[in-house]
């Protein structure tokens, strides 16, 4: 058995790309989600007057929900903020209307994303081959059957048999618990896993506060710079991730001979 037992993974950003600047940027792509939503739910029978005014509804409550987010790291759902953004402008839909435009949210967001760069599949087999355990936990107002989808699609979901989104956990990254739950679940202590992510504050700063190693990977798309954060390895892309988990269960394999 390996000395690291477990690997965590992050998602967005990690192992499959949502927010993609600047076409796909988080805003962007939730505002084009967000009518076609509306757009389904009138062909529906649903009433919206003004697409656009429901539109920047939403938009302003999810920002309200998300800086609230930020100090109690409790979790929201695309699903609540739709819907308080929209009676926030006195739109209210049938059940008919809501489920048309809520397929038509998540299929628009699942057609932007792709995986990240290198072999993600090819990885996750490799780090199994070795051994570990895998799980995946995930900061997302978005829904886990939509994210399980795209990693079905993308060949992953196979060697993640433990996932935690925060849109059901009811907790954000970096709050302990949430790591905590997914490492209760692979049967591991902290200092048996290694969390991967490509945010300082919640994939390396989190789970290093409580006791786990952490790995950052390098993001196309933005650059971090904090210097009280400091991972315990850098990579550039994922294919390297193995080779990082091989020399430190080198490391800790290797007995400690005591002199005297």
């Amino acid at each position: 058995m390996p000395a690291i037992q477990v690997v965590l993974f992050d998602l967005g950003g990690t192992l499959i790309h949502y927010d993609q600047p600047p076409e796909n940027a988080i805003d962007v792509l939730n505002a084009r989600a967000l009518r076609a939503f509306l757009a389904a739910a009138v062909k529906t029978g649903g009433k919206v007057a003004d697409p656009e005014l429901a539109v920047r509804a939403v938009g302003r409550m999810a920002a309200a929900l998300e800086a609230k987010a930020k100090r109690t790291h409790y979790a929201n759902t695309a699903e609540d903020i739709i819907r308080e953004g929209l009676e926030a402008v006195n739109i209210r839909l049938s059940a008919r209307a809501w489920d048309a435009g809520l397929a038509a949210y998540y299929a628009t967001i699942s057609a932007a994303a792709k995986p990240v760069a290198g072999h993600p599949r090819e990885v996750l087999a490799r780090l199994v081959e070795q051994g570990r355990g895998l799980g995946l936990v995930s900061n997302t107002s978005w829904s886990p059957a939509m994210h399980d989808a795209d990693l079905e699609r993308f060949g992953l979901l196979e060697f993640l048999p433990v996932r935690v989104y925060s849109s059901t956990f009811g907790m954000e990254k970096p709050h302990p618990s949430i790591y905590r739950h997914a490492l209760d679940r692979l049967d591991v202590a902290p200092a048996e896993a290694v969390f991967i992510g490509d945010k300082l504050d919640v994939d390396i700063a989190g789970p290093q506060k409580i006791g786990m190693r952490a790995v950052l990977l390098a993001s196309p798309y933005r650059t971090e710079v904090d210097e009280a954060i400091v991972p315990d390895a850098w990579i550039e892309t994922i294919d390297a991730l193995p080779d990082v988990l091989e020399a430190w269960d080198r490391i800790l394999e290797t007995p400690v001979i005591a002199h005297t």
